[in-house]
């Protein structure tokens, strides 16, 4: 039976002042085992505060600990044996609303949201994230698909081991943000989609390569810093307007640039990218 875990963050703004508002800090563990359970799908949905997700135990379906304002929220623990359906997070005790930067006290506990999924079995991962420092380690975990949305924040997203099944697409969105993407052959995609706004941009492709991976990059305002394996060969078709490239290292034929081992390449990266202002800068790696 298909296993669905929805990890979700509703929160509210208030017309109260802050410091009428008097908090009570809680932390929940929330944890379940694995019960004969072959694949898994996981959204997880957050709006503020610190984030980590991380491959778990052998045996755990989940591990989810939490830290949030009593006062203000409710937790939600719900889920379905016989849907397969989990629900984790909290829900305004006060109706509806959106959570700002400005909800953010200027004193107390930071709101903080650690996940860790199951290595045992093959997931569908789908992260949307909000105003948010994130720490995502998703190395060790068995990944056929991974979809990462982010607003204004700062997130790190590490593949730091190879996945052992073979993932159809890697989906990354970005705001207003410092966003960095480190070990992405590790990721074992055959697609990756990057759509940035504002904010620098590291894109990592060092890691395991085991075959050959198209990409599609989309930046606006901002630097993208390209970190490329030198053994890999590389084709580049970039669209800019107004926007810096440092072509060392690339030949170019037309519109495209080709590192000058493309022809002789084992393993090739296709990278079609679109820059509006800004710089696209490259960086080789010895591996």
């Amino acid at each position: 039976m298909r296993r669905t875990l929805v990890f979700a963050l509703a929160a509210a703004t208030f017309g109260t002042a802050p410091e009428a508002l008097a908090q009570s800090w809680r932390t929940i563990t929330s944890a379940r085992q694995l019960h004969g359970e072959s694949e898994l799908t996981v959204d997880v949905t957050y709006g503020v505060g610190r984030f980590s997700l991380a491959p778990g135990p052998a045996g755990t379906l989940y591990r989810m600990e939490m830290r949030y304002d009593e006062e203000r929220f409710t937790p939600v623990r719900e889920y379905d044996p016989e849907t397969g359906i989990l629900r984790l997070g909290v829900r305004s005790r006060h109706g509806g609303g959106r959570i700002t930067l400005g909800d953010r006290r200027r004193s107390g506990p930071t709101p903080r949201l650690d996940v860790a999924l199951s290595p045992d079995l093959p997931l569908s991962l789908e992260l949307q994230l909000g105003a948010v420092q994130s720490e995502v380690e998703l190395g060790g975990l068995a990944l056929r698909q991974v979809t990462y949305r982010t607003g204004a924040s700062e997130s790190v997203v590490r593949f730091s081991r190879p996945n052992p099944v073979a993932c159809s697409a890697l989906t990354l969105e970005a705001g207003a943000a410092r966003f960095e993407v480190i070990g992405i052959a590790n990721a074992n995609c055959r697609r990756v989609s990057f759509q940035g706004g504002v904010g620098e941009v590291t894109l990592d492709f060092s890691g395991d390569w085991r075959g050959s991976m198209n990409t599609d990059i989309n930046v606006g305002i901002g630097s993208l810093n390209l970190r490329l394996p030198r053994d890999v060969g590389v084709a580049i078709q970039l669209n800019r307007f107004l926007a810096s490239f440092a072509s060392a290292g690339f030949i170019k034929r037309g519109r495209t640039y080709y590192s000058a081992n493309w022809d002789n390449s084992r393993h090739r990266l296709t990278l079609d990218v679109n820059a509006t202002i800004g710089g696209v800068d490259v960086t080789w790696l010895d591996r």
